[in-house]
């Protein structure tokens, strides 16, 4: 009969040996494989490499397989982890022994990857959730810085209120020409305190995320003509001359924020006015880019004033810089306006840059897309015609303010129209009055004691008397959300303070056209 001899591959032969003994340990003969062949020798003890089998081979059952996982035994100085397999007849054990040392150390490894995954994950968990807390305490502070600096802004622009009227109100008496300019200079001081104020807001909302931007119908064109005329005739420099240049393909109406977009001009404009002793600040606009769903513009505000170093340039645009340390004693702000125009331009996804040569000049340049106004339905904004114009003249008006000078110094524009002022300190008295008598119209500030002006406002129509005429809100809160909010809750309008007294003559009259 032909006999067969399987040849095994020495791979395999290394990775496993089949021995023999008897049932004393003894080993009789290696049937097959190679493994750590040095240690299971004929007729010495199976008990010097595998010592955990002492006192199991007698124990095990007759022609039953038994196997043992995850053993270890030593051969020329190396640790081998081993899988064994025994069967035991009467009078002879066969041991199969594995080597899994390799498939062990993968799985300690897959194990121990396991473990640092799961202590990982845990330790992620955790820095998520200081980072959830941490941002919760972030965000409560912004809210809080957010809420003292509109307080702070109401509390300052009282005062600043009664030295900015106060100014305007002896500017028109008879004065020497000494005190004129000391009048002249305190104005200025008020006006940039004002600025200071209302940048240091601005920047706030910014930072706090509550910057919104309008989206609504701008006519560009009457915005830089306006900003240019405006500039023109404030400029008392007779040796610098304002220019202007604009694309006649700039559309009419687009759709974005007029009023940001005059913010930013006008920034831009009064520093190049500020830095220009002689020569030119130009405004120009001009259209880069059109397609069927947006124009994109291009204004650029140059100047031949004093320029900046490619370092200044690069600074210009950070929170509180100043290009010279004098330039905020000299000429006034606090130096965020142009932080604040960068991050506005963002918000309005354009980009501003700066070119800038020493005692030659600057240019800055903003590049701004607007959307299209899809069906335009033409209507232009009426102006005010001399005869639509209501005079405040024998008109009766309620203001109730508890700030006595500012009381004295809007008697004093209403009286100047014309009016018929009758004055109260707080919301309980200008609500008992507003039951007794006829009004054309009531001023109440935001801020009174007994009842405030929000809470008089939500009364009007318990009122017996004056519940059609509009109430206009005279507050510090100088916010596009606290305007908002008074506008919600039945405000016909908002002054906000300081206030120049052509504001708030305007104001009364656009008003009581409404009801005439």
């Amino acid at each position: 009969m032909l006999k067969i001899k399987l040849v095994i591959p020495k791979k395999i032969e290394n990775a496993f040996i089949e021995i023999t003994t008897d049932n004393q340990g003894v080993i009789n003969k290696v049937t097959a494989g190679k493994f750590a062949k040095n240690e299971f020798l004929a007729g010495t003890s199976i008990f010097n490499s595998c010592s955990f089998l002492f006192g199991t081979l007698d124990l095990l059952p007759i022609s039953e397989s038994f196997v043992m996982e995850g053993m270890v035994i030593n051969s020329e100085d190396e640790e081998f982890n081993v899988d064994l397999e025994l069967f035991r007849t009467d009078d002879l054990i066969t041991i199969l022994i594995h080597n899994r040392t390799k498939t062990y150390k993968t799985i300690s490894q897959l194990n121990q990857n396991r473990n640092d995954l799961f202590f990982m994950k845990r330790e992620i968990s955790e820095k998520n959730n200081e980072l959830a807390i941490l941002r919760k305490a972030s965000d409560k502070a912004n809210e809080e810085k957010s809420r003292f600096l509109a307080m702070m802004s109401h509390e300052v622009r009282n005062p600043l209120n009664t030295i900015l009227g106060y100014t305007d109100m002896i500017s028109d008496e008879n004065l020497s020409k000494k005190v004129e300019e000391y009048v002249k200079y305190l104005a200025i001081a008020g006006k940039n305190l004002k600025v200071i104020v209302d940048d240091i807001l601005d920047l706030s909302r910014i930072e706090a995320g509550k910057l919104q931007l309008a989206v609504e119908e701008v006519n560009v064109n009457d915005i830089i003509e306006g900003i240019f005329i405006n500039y023109k005739s404030q400029n008392k420099n007779e040796k610098v001359k304002i220019e202007l240049s604009k694309s006649d393909h700039i559309p009419d109406i687009l759709l974005g924020d007029g009023v940001r977009l005059t913010q930013i001009i006008t920034n831009l404009m009064s520093n190049a006015l500020k830095f220009t002793k002689k020569g030119m600040v130009s405004l120009q606009a001009n259209l880069i880019l059109e397609n069927p769903e947006t124009t994109e513009i291009c204004f650029k505000i140059i100047d031949t004033g004093r320029g900046m170093t490619p370092e200044q340039t690069v600074q210009i645009f950070e929170e509180y810089g100043q290009t010279e340390l004098d330039d905020n004693r000299i000429h006034g702000g606090a130096g965020l306006g142009l932080a604040i125009v960068k991050r506005i331009v963002s918000a309005m996804q354009g980009t501003i840059s700066v070119e800038s040569v020493v005692d030659k000049g600057t240019v800055f340049s903003i590049e701004i897309p607007f959307k299209k106004v899809k069906n335009i339905a033409t209507k232009q904004k009426a102006e005010l015609s001399e005869e639509e114009i209501i005079s405040l003249n024998g008109k009766k008006v309620l203001l109730a303010d508890d700030d006595h000078l500012n009381q004295k110094i809007t008697v004093h524009f209403l009286e100047k129209e014309g009016a018929k002022v009758t004055v109260v300190d707080n919301g309980l008295m200008a609500y008992n009055i507003l039951n007794k008598e006829y009004f054309d119209i009531v001023l109440l500030d935001i801020n009174m004691p007994e009842v405030t002006g929000v809470e008089l406002v939500k009364r009007k129509e318990h009122l017996d008397f004056n519940t059609q005429i509009p109430f206009l809100a005279l507050t510090g809160f100088a916010t596009e959300e606290d305007k908002n909010h008074f506008l919600s809750i039945g405000f016909k309008d908002v002054v906000f303070k300081p206030y120049k007294p052509i504001e708030l003559i305007g104001k009364l009259q656009c008003s009581l056209i409404d009801i005439e």
